[in-house]
């Protein structure tokens, strides 16, 4: 069996770049003194003054060595005199300022403070309803007058807009409970009464309505919609007022009376006419005219009185006479016969 042999050191000497066993012989103190990884003050000036290997060569192989390992010192004033001193280069200081900087932590970034945007105010939600309610979008502008509303709640526009809102969507008892609240904040303003009234309206309620366009008018007396709506409603209960009496009297038994006028009697009124007999003596003497003989019916139509009241006096007997004979149609009260009194006139000519 072969023993291993190995080359003598001078072989290996030979065989190994001396700028290598310099650098090894240099940086040996490093790893044997320092278990930490970072470079310490005493570390670099130890490899300064070594005389293993020339000193530029001894800065360049330092310098490498804070790039990789860094430096356990603040760099300053004094220590880059102290270095200097002991052989370091510029670029081998310039090689720990790097380092240093370099390892030091990145700053944590402040935060920016992000501002708190102001919440709109009632302004705001209530011109955005009132936009919305001219555009008929009557749902998003009750959802911001009710948010006016709590953020502002003795604004008596807020009530009286939100109020008609309510009307458009026939939410009627929501909108005069509205209108109730406008009044209360603002008593005068005639359009709040204006907009009850006409929800009493939509409600059947007239009395009330009326009520409501009265006071309007009593402050705002050139109010046409109140003047037009007042009318309206006055006409209206005028005219169902008299309706009702007239339905309470028609539904009332009428008094029967005693007879009934039937006024001037015609041929037409008659199922018997009898024409008079002209008196020979009024013929002798030329006598004519007219006589009106005033006459009672019974409810059979016979002629049970007759009175000659006006014409020549000659000539109302036979009139009277003629009137007896005659025989008419009753009188009639609630489709019921009854006594009629009537004048026939007789025109006696020669």
């Amino acid at each position: 069996m072969k023993t291993a042999t190995f080359p003598p050191v001078s072989t290996l000497k030979r065989r190994i770049p001396c700028y290598i066993i310099a650098a090894v012989l240099l940086l040996m103190p490093l790893f044997v003194s320092a278990q930490a990884r970072q470079l310490s003050l005493a570390d670099l000036i130890i490899g300064l003054r070594s005389q293993k290997v020339s000193l530029p060569e001894r800065n360049r192989i330092l310098a490498e060595a804070i790039k990789e390992r860094g430096v356990t010192f603040e760099l300053n004033a004094e220590i880059a005199s102290e270095l200097t001193a002991a052989g370091a280069h510029p670029d081998l200081l310039q090689a720990i300022r790097v380092k240093i900087e370099a390892d030091k932590p990145a700053p944590t970034p402040e935060p920016t403070p992000v501002p708190t945007p102001t919440p709109p105010g009632y302004d705001f939600y209530q011109s955005r309803a009132d936009a919305s309610l001219v555009k008929g979008d009557f749902k998003s502008a009750l959802a911001d007058y009710d948010k006016a509303a709590e953020l502002k709640k003795d604004e008596p526009t807020i009530f009286l807009s939100r109020g008609r809102a309510h009307f458009n969507l026939k939410s009627f008892d929501r909108s005069v409970s509205d209108f109730d609240q406008a009044i209360k904040l603002s008593p005068g303003e005639a359009i709040a009464y204006v907009n009850r009234g006409a929800t009493f309206e939509a409600l059947n309620q007239p009395d009330k309505a009326i009520a409501d366009y009265r006071k309007a008018l009593d402050l705002d007396s050139e109010n046409e919609t109140a003047k037009l709506n007042l009318k309206r409603l006055e006409d209206a209960a005028a005219a169902k007022a008299a309706a009702e009496a007239a339905k309470i009297a028609a539904a009332q038994p009428r008094p029967r009376p005693e007879f009934v006028n039937m006024g001037t009697l015609t041929p037409g009124n008659a199922t018997r006419m009898t024409t008079p007999t002209y008196p020979s003596m009024a013929q002798r003497n030329r006598i004519e005219g007219r006589v009106a003989v005033e006459i009672t019916i019974d409810v059979e139509g016979n002629v049970t009185e007759a009175n000659a009241i006006s014409g020549p006096a000659m000539l109302r007997a036979a009139a009277e006479e003629a009137a007896k004979r005659s025989k008419f149609r009753p009188a009639m009260f609630d489709a019921v016969p009854i006594i009629g009194k009537g004048v026939i006139t007789y025109n006696f000519s020669l």
